[in-house]
């Protein structure tokens, strides 16, 4: 189990009861009671569409303390410090980061050569870095993290705003060619006003990118994917229906097992052609994903018995390389 260095706990904040932002009732399984960092945090899944929540939760205030106190400690046992180093590296051009090398060449395609960007939860700005170097872009960059825009301005030369999406959508700033939201799509409260509000941003033929945990295909165990930061999480066919009712079309969509799920959205009236329908059946099935989540956790138990075992009989200096095999067997990435 991951530890944190978070000492605020926020299990004592007002919470909140939330119906499903899809079919607005409450017609819920229950998947867990506890999450990350090992606090009572219960998720749930619709019976209805299989969107998973967090109900009850954190209502707005307590969360919006939490982003801007407290989410970089909150973070660092997932080795943000070392991840922060290699982020540090984007502007030296002999070092591909993870970002570079597997997420911007799926995206790059549809990013419009000089085109406007808006990075919702931009992080340290490596991304508006890499797509002011390939497509000559304009930007707007959003972070709510004071340590991730110190770093952005000084270590990448990238100036983000502190300002949060919602007071965004109030403000008179023009239409977006291109809308990048990685690993936030999870953090949001109201997923779809967010989304209706996004897609008023874009331009007649502008794209929106979301990179999300999967729910399908979680990569990380399971401790590490219950957690309080993450409102929502999502399948396939769940980001779907969400942008049906955004009224909104899915041109590309890939969950790879062990990855991010990542989704390209534009206007339903935009030219794209939208993804074939046989890609929206992950998580259809509510139980399905019950059932593959479960299974998830039954992994993991095998995952740990097996390593401390071998470890107990190998020694210490050979208990990483079997957990790399272990984890490599598995299909589990960090």
């Amino acid at each position: 189990m991951l530890t944190t260095t978070l000492t605020k706990d926020y299990t004592d904040k007002p919470h909140e009861s939330v119906a499903c932002p899809l079919c607005e009732t409450e017609n819920d399984f229950v998947l867990a009671t506890k999450g990350y960092p090992g606090i009572p945090v219960r998720n749930v899944i619709c019976k209805s569409c299989g969107l998973i929540r967090i109900n009850p939760r954190m209502t707005r205030e307590g969360y919006e303390a939490f982003y801007k106190e407290d989410f970089f400690e909150y973070l660092n046992p997932y080795g943000r410090p070392a991840y922060v180093e290699a982020i540090e590296r984007t502007t030296d051009d002999s070092f591909v980061t993870p970002a570079e090398r597997f997420t911007l060449p799926y995206m790059l395609p549809y990013v419009k050569e000089g085109g406007r960007v808006l990075d919702v939860g931009a992080g340290f700005g490596q991304i508006i870095y890499l797509l002011q170097k390939k497509k000559n872009i304009s930007y707007v960059g959003i972070e709510p993290d004071p340590y991730s825009r110190e770093v952005a301005k000084d270590k990448i030369g990238i100036d983000l705003i502190d300002i949060t999406i919602e007071e965004f959508f109030k403000q008179d700033n023009g239409k977006f060619d291109f809308i990048h939201l990685d690993q936030v799509f999870e953090h949001v409260l109201e997923p779809l006003q967010i989304l209706k509000g996004l897609k008023n941003l874009l331009t007649p033929e502008g794209i929106i990118y979301i990179g999300v945990p999967g729910a399908y295909n979680p990569a990380v165990t399971m401790d590490r994917f219950y957690e309080f930061a993450h409102t929502y999480s999502y399948t396939p066919a769940v980001m779907k229906k969400f942008a049906d009712k955004a009224r909104l079309k899915v041109v590309s969509l890939r969950d790879p097992y062990g990855a991010a799920l990542e989704v390209i959205m534009a206007r339903d009236d935009s030219s794209y052609e939208e993804e074939k329908m046989n890609h929206f059946t992950q998580g259809a099935d509510w139980k399905d994903t019950v059932w593959r989540l479960k299974r998830k956790e039954g992994l993991n138990f095998v995952r740990g018995t097996v390593k401390n075992v071998l470890g107990a009989v190998v020694g210490p200096n050979a208990t990483q390389r079997i957990r790399a095999a272990i984890d490599s067997v598995l299909g589990y990435r960090y």
